[in-house]
């Protein structure tokens, strides 16, 4: 529960200090129209990691715009009843305004990160995006747009998917039929 807690501490201490010190610093401001804001991660820097997720972040970004690939929050449920669809339209967000309000995390060192297989964890209901960072890295140089489902599977979870069920094989799965890999 320490570590956990130290953890926590750590990412709110992070997030203040970009918000503090750089106001703008999640948004780089560019003057060509096809650059994105860029995402930040917070925790350990791993320079390779932001690259990563940047990319995914993008990708996914693409995938969302289309019809195909946003009819997938159509197709999952929060535990009480409602679609994914329909909390996003409570919200007032599209599903890419979304997908950037996200918070990534570098969680190289999480437990989870280090006892398992695992590549990337959202709570469902929560905004923080935590990677395991070398995992994370290896699919996104390996099969980018697989990377991108797997930021699509988190975005789902942030919305308030819970798993088992549905497994999360199948998640991802989903996503990849709707949005492509």
């Amino acid at each position: 529960m320490r570590e956990r807690d130290t953890a926590r501490i750590l990412c709110f201490e992070a997030l203040f200090s970009i918000l503090l010190l750089h106001p703008n610093s999640t948004y780089a401001q560019s003057s060509d129209s096809r650059d994105e804001p860029k995402i930040s991660v917070l925790g350990r820097l791993d320079p390779d990691l932001i690259r990563a997720v940047n990319e995914a972040v993008r990708q996914a970004a693409q995938k969302l715009k289309t019809s195909g690939c946003q009819s997938v929050f159509s197709d999952f449920r929060d535990p009480t009843g409602r679609t994914l669809r329909e909390k996003l339209d409570a919200k007032g967000q599209s599903e890419v305004r979304y997908l950037k309000w996200l918070i990534f995390v570098n969680g190289a060192e999480d437990h989870f990160c280090l006892d398992s297989q695992i590549v990337a964890g959202t709570n469902p209901g929560d905004r923080f995006v935590r990677l395991c960072g070398s995992r994370f890295k290896y699919i996104a140089r390996t099969d980018p747009g697989y990377a991108a489902a797997l930021v699509i599977h988190e975005e789902l979870h942030s919305l308030g998917l819970s798993e088992n069920p549905p497994s999360s094989d199948a998640i991802t799965r989903k996503v990849v039929e709707h949005c492509g890999r």
